[in-house]
């Protein structure tokens, strides 16, 4: 009998030493449909992104758990010079937006190589993280090669690690941003939180609405027809101008089905090259300047010595160039995309946005997304190198 109650005392003991340590976890379902179990209050947190999950933490006030990251773009300073025709010489700065709102995050080890294409394991296993989340579709882990998105997924859980995976919207070959709600859907539910992280995506779509509001009805023939052309310096170097974005990316998706514009290059891909030759052929309304191989002003296209054969153009000579914000690595839309719609919006059809002050508008956006206050927002317009807007009144 003795031996008996022995036995069932230890059951019980065990059964409550069960009970509590699954109380002390959590599980989830990532974007891959797989249940992830993790300490219920994560206090080591690795991001493999590019400032998106970062961005998401920020806003629900845990982005102190981060402890190791995989993007060098959250510590490094961008620097690029540029001179006029007439001999000006001038220079912008630029930063991760998590860089400049969480400096501290220099000191975190990055296992990434700096080239950022060679993921140290060994170092995030040193981190020691309760859990590790991915992002799919960022620069630093593409989406286009299956095979080495399925090695590093087996490589992080062989260690022990749990993994929780989402994925960008460019992973489903589609050009629509309408699965950035689940991705941050899945992030907020990791710190228990997925109501306020939902919430936080549908302030973001808030601004896809009013556009769309705005933009709804123009005619074919009435609408305006952007440009969006990286200036990367390895095309120029081959003759060429720029890259230009087709009709099959999230770019054209913006310009569009939200600005209810045109598209005015109607091929596909990322980074078309095109030579000066066939952007006077296009002849756009407008012309959209995305980061891409470094930043690029569109003082830039008006008054360089290596851009001068496009100044005929009526875009230019119209004064209608505009920049998109300084993302480095800006490989999938980021917590800030609601600006980029705002400005391919308004760059397409200034008279239908003349209320909205962009430069305005952003500052508002940074303090409702980060909780920042005045001065910390144009902190951060300036580390996205949009203080052209307020010179331009835009």
């Amino acid at each position: 009998m003795r031996r008996r109650l022995s036995l069932l005392a230890l059951i019980v003991v065990l059964a409550l030493s069960v009970n509590c340590w699954a109380a002390d976890d959590r599980t989830i379902v990532d974007m891959r449909g797989k249940e992830v179990t993790f300490p219920a209050d994560p206090k080591k947190v690795a991001t493999i992104d590019d400032g998106f999950v970062e961005g998401i933490m920020t806003h629900l006030g845990v982005i102190d758990k981060v402890t190791a990251i995989a993007s060098w773009s959250m510590k490094r300073d961008y620097n690029y010079d540029y001179e006029t025709a007439s001999g000006e010489k001038y220079s912008y700065r630029g930063w991760n937006t998590m860089k400049y709102l969480h400096p501290w995050l220099n000191d975190k080890p990055c296992f990434n190589s700096p080239d950022g294409d060679i993921l140290d394991f060994e170092t995030l296993a040193k981190a020691e993280p309760d859990v590790v989340i991915m992002r799919v579709g960022d620069c630093t882990v593409g989406e286009d090669d299956q095979s080495r998105i399925d090695q590093t997924i087996g490589t992080i859980e062989d260690l022990g690690l749990p993994l929780v995976v989402i994925y960008a919207p460019g992973f489903y070959k589609k050009a629509e941003l309408a699965t950035i709600k689940d991705e941050m859907g899945v992030v907020g539910d990791v710190f228990g939180q997925k109501d306020k992280a939902l919430a936080l995506a549908d302030y973001l779509a808030g601004t896809e609405k009013l556009i769309r509001e705005r933009t709804a009805g123009i005619k074919d023939g009435d609408k305006s027809r952007l440009l969006y052309v990286g200036l990367n310096p390895d095309l120029r170097s081959e003759g060429m101008v720029g890259g230009a974005f087709g009709v099959n990316t999230p770019e054209s998706y913006i310009i569009e089905n939200v600005a209810g514009a045109k598209n005015a290059f109607d091929g596909q891909g990322y980074g078309v090259p095109l030579s000066a030759e066939q952007i006077y052929a296009l002849d756009p309304d407008a012309i959209v300047l995305p980061t891409w191989n470094g930043y690029h002003p569109p003082r830039e296209l008006y008054e360089t010595a290596y851009f001068s054969n496009l100044a005929e153009l009526r875009a230019i000579k119209d004064k209608r160039v505009y920049a998109m914000p300084w993302t480095p690595m800006n490989c999938a839309r980021r917590v800030e995309y609601p600006i980029d719609m705002m400005i391919i919006a308004k760059a397409s059809y200034p008279d239908r946005f003349q209320d909205i002050k962009v430069h305005e508008f952003v500052l508002e956006f940074y303090k409702k997304v980060y909780g920042v206050d005045e001065a910390t927002a144009k902190g951060l317009r300036t580390t996205q190198i949009l203080d052209w807007m307020v010179e331009y009144d835009f």
